[in-house]
């Protein structure tokens, strides 16, 4: 009888050792298996801050070349902020685009094929950890975690790709870890060392791994049902498996000390500009606040994982809703944890996997609650990718335990129907939701489109979105178009900025924003004002509030006010050659000329390129009937800007009056080249011309 039931066993495990067992068909089938996932995620184009890595990124653009640059550089970095060190993923598109240039198809295609080299390199740990657990528990386990939603962020965006670069070398450097543990061989230990460094210079989410590998190797090497064998130092200290260890974890913690602490060793403070509707903790450090938002935080992720929908682009407060530690929500999630804490215990001895997998979990989760640093947008379905491998566990190994199937079966046939058809409806449904989520994130405003209707309460999610409309109507050459085919697009760009103002009207970006609008566009002064003065009240040392207000007062023809906000905008940024002539023109209009010569000298002295000091000098010549200086400085201004047409004709027209006729023919030459098609009559013309044709 026992034969009997050996070559059963035996045979069972040569059925299922084809695809299940043997590395290539295991990897050949996860490839499969990714592309069914994400493969109408490859016809995607660039989408949200993709900027990062690679869409219009100077940096990743030039190619390998640019890699000594990218590893002495900053993650991002522009004239607004600079922040992070994240080398590796950029270096990774840098390649790329050297091999096949800039494609986003291209780019989408590596994305799915890394997703599925990570997924067979976990596949490997799970062996690895579970040596005595079956073929399917590990296969059952790696489908959950891999079909489930919550990676179609991770995969479906190409910023993203540094979620499965840090995952995947962290992996490695754990599978290094434990061979050298298991052969002592020193060559091991330094492989992890690297393959750890790598993964944390890929994105610091790796600091998770210092947490997740100890308790793989508690899980591995200790017996989890017993405290005294955990614990046991004489058994550490006299094991020289142990001894390798400890050796391992010392080398582990001074590497993730050493990378986290790095990038304020290699360079000056972020500067970022961040707000508390991002995340309510960024200006309230209080431990109770700490404790209220994490709570929360945890409960959204069960949620998410329990329920994927929706899946969103952004969360941030009031779509997170501001709680503080009386509210009930927060008591609610601190009872489903101490629940999860006492199901930890009950089943610490009968049922170890789910053991293993709620710590893997909470190990992973941890880093990213809130609680022990601030995450923008509160919560971020991205950093449940790595975590959500534990939960994957917890719940398979509860599956198993309800089921009373054991934790070694090797063949499918000896599991019950019912089960059978449970865990593929859950896969299906999860298949179903990632590649309808894959489709959301075609393109910017097909995400933010589709996701909005969720977000109504968002401040950053409303503020994205108009944002986003705005840069298309910006980027179609807007002036050219007449009002009414704009005005659909605008009134859509107010209306969510609007929306993000009634849950956060303290944003004097987005008050700016929609005054500039009034401005440049419907011409209504008097109702930019209004929002300017609320920004004012708030920042009234933002260059755009100022600059703003003295368009707004040069409409109303207050040159005296208008003046007033210039001279201050000038103050924070003294590179815009717009601002100096609205400053200069309204001296002009003031009858000031002296004023207006003063700062157009003073912008001869930083500026090198624009014709505009030139041609304010030549008409305040002009106003003081000195003609001979007035064509002086008009030639200078020519000399920076020759394709100034009607500059040309009158500097032709005035040599012409002199009787000059070499710099007379050398202006209506110029003249002619610019604008071959205009006739023009070149007869003399008089020299004394308005401020709008000089300019």
């Amino acid at each position: 009888m026992k034969n009997y039931q050996h070559k059963k066993f035996v045979k069972a495990k040569r059925e299922t050792s084809k695809w299940l067992v043997c590395n290539e068909h295991s990897f050949f089938l996860i490839l499969i298996l990714s592309f069914v996932l994400y493969g109408n995620s490859i016809f995607n184009k660039y989408n949200m801050d993709d900027e990062f890595v690679v869409r219009n990124n100077v940096q990743v653009e030039k190619g390998i070349k640019a890699i000594p640059q990218i590893l002495t550089s900053r993650y991002f970095e522009n004239s607004n902020a600079k922040f992070g060190y994240r080398p590796i993923t950029k270096v990774v598109f840098a390649i790329e685009v050297s091999l096949f240039g800039v494609n986003p198809h291209i780019s989408h295609l590596i994305n799915v094929l890394l997703f599925a080299i990570m997924v067979f390199v976990t596949l490997l740990l799970l062996r690895r950890i579970f040596n005595d657990a079956g073929v399917l528990f590990i296969w059952a386990v790696l489908l959950l975690w891999m079909f489930h939603p919550i990676h179609t962020e991770v995969v479906a965006s190409l910023k993203n790709r540094e979620e499965i670069l840090y995952f995947l070398l962290a992996v490695l450097s754990t599978l290094c870890f434990l061979s050298y543990i298991d052969t002592g061989k020193i060559l091991k230990l330094i492989y992890a060392f690297i393959l750890f460094c790598v993964s944390f210079l890929t994105k610091q989410s790796a600091i998770s791994f210092a947490l997740i590998i100890p308790v793989i190797f508690v899980f591995k090497y200790t017996d989890i049902t017993s405290w005294k064998d955990i614990v046991s130092l004489k058994k550490w200290m006299n094991d020289d498996l142990r001894k390798r260890i400890i050796l391992s974890l010392t080398v582990l913690w001074i590497t993730t000390f050493v990378m986290y602490k790095l990038p304020l060793w290699l360079f000056p403070p972020d500067k970022l500009d961040m707000f508390s509707f991002e995340n309510p903790l960024r200006y309230n450090h209080k431990w109770v606040s700490r404790f209220s938002v994490a709570a929360l935080t945890l409960l959204y992720y069960l949620k998410l994982l329990f329920y994927p929908h929706p899946l969103l682009f952004y969360y941030g407060l009031y779509t997170i809703p501001d709680v503080n530690i009386t509210d009930f929500v927060v008591w609610f999630s601190v009872t489903i944890h101490l629940v999860i804490l006492y199901l930890l215990f009950r089943f610490w001895k009968n049922n170890k996997f789910f053991v293993f997998g709620v710590l893997i979990y909470y190990a992973g989760i941890s880093p990213f609650s809130n609680y022990f640093m601030e995450i923008n947008g509160i919560v971020a379905e991205r950093l449940l990718h790595g975590p959500s491998i534990g939960f994957a566990i917890a719940i398979v190994a509860m599956i198993f335990y309800v089921a009373k199937i054991p934790f070694n079966i090797q063949s499918i046939k000896q599991i019950k129907t019912k089960w059978i058809i449970c865990f593929f409806g859950i896969l299906i449904l999860y298949t179903f939701k990632t590649i309808s989520r894959n489709r959301d994130w075609k393109d910017n405003m097909t995400l933010f489109s589709h996701d909005i209707r969720y977000l109504d309460n968002s401040v950053k999610a409303n503020d994205i979105i108009a944002q986003t409309i705005m840069d298309r109507v910006i980027a179609n050459n807007p002036f050219q178009h007449p009002i009414h085919e704009l005005k659909p697009s605008l009134d859509s760009v107010i209306f969510f900025y609007n929306r993000s103002l009634s849950f956060f009207p303290d944003n004097a970006i987005v008050l700016n924003n929609v005054a500039n609008i009034y401005i440049n566009f419907y011409n209504q002064p008097e109702k930019a004002l209004g929002y300017l003065q609320k920004g004012y009240k708030i920042k009234p040392n933002i260059f755009e509030l100022n600059f703003n207000f003295g368009e707004c007062y040069e409409m109303l023809k207050n040159d005296s006010l208008s003046i007033r906000y210039y001279t201050k905008a000038l103050l924070l940024k003294n590179n815009y050659p717009k601002l100096w002539q609205s400053i200069i023109n309204a001296y002009f209009n003031l009858n000031m000329p002296d004023s207006a010569k003063f700062y157009a000298e003073k912008m001869l002295k930083i500026d090198t390129i624009s014709d505009i000091p030139y041609v304010s000098i030549g008409y305040y010549y002009l106003l003081k009937k000195d003609t001979a200086m007035a064509a002086n400085n008009w030639e200078k201004a020519f000399k920076r800007n020759p394709t100034n047409y009607d500059r040309a004709i009158i500097l032709g027209n005035y040599f012409a009056q002199k009787r000059d006729s070499v710099k007379a023919m050398y202006y209506y030459q110029k003249s002619k080249s610019i604008n071959p098609h205009c006739r023009k009559n070149y007869q003399k013309q008089e020299i004394f011309v308005n401020n709008s044709s000089i300019y």
